[in-house]
């Protein structure tokens, strides 16, 4: 389970709307200096995201939650966004050299396997769009509204 931390702005029926703070770890990292997500961290002019969660439970605005996404589903959502439109390139790539046609049919063909990838994975992301799999879902409250008592848990 991938998890984050984040602040609920509304609850609605299910569902809340929860910010998080996005952090990076590239400062402890080697190869920061040759890596494109510290160059795209260093220049995004915000580190907030908002999310639609689902609430299992009764949450406040104004909580401290912790969200989670299961690392399959996050997975899956991967390979239907990156990987399809790669294929759909390659595949139109090498299609032309079945028939030995000239470069130029080849990087056409690769071109309509490359748009024809990212039609399947935007049909893909329509038909799972009210699947409550593919929501981060609230795990549990991190930190409780203020006159709310903190619970204690010994163990010996």
């Amino acid at each position: 389970m991938i998890e984050e931390t984040g602040t609920v702005l509304s609850v609605e029926e299910g569902y809340a709307e929860v910010e998080t703070i996005r952090t990076s770890s590239c400062t402890s990292c080697r190869a920061r200096h040759a890596c494109g997500h510290h160059a795209i961290a260093q220049v995004s002019a915000s580190n907030r995201m908002r999310m639609r969660a689902t609430a299992p439970f009764d949450v406040e605005v104004g909580q401290r939650v912790v969200v989670g996404i299961p690392e399959d589903t996050l997975l899956q959502a991967s390979f239907w966004m990156y990987l399809m439109p790669l294929l759909g390139l390659v595949g139109g790539a090498m299609m032309p050299s079945l028939w030995q046609a000239s470069s130029d049919v080849s990087v056409i063909c690769s071109i309509m396997g490359f748009v024809f990838g990212l039609l399947l994975a935007k049909r893909k992301s329509l038909s799972e769009i009210n699947n409550p799999n593919f929501y981060p879902t609230i795990l549990r409250i991190e930190m409780p509204l203020r006159g709310e008592h903190i619970p204690l848990i010994f163990t010996p």
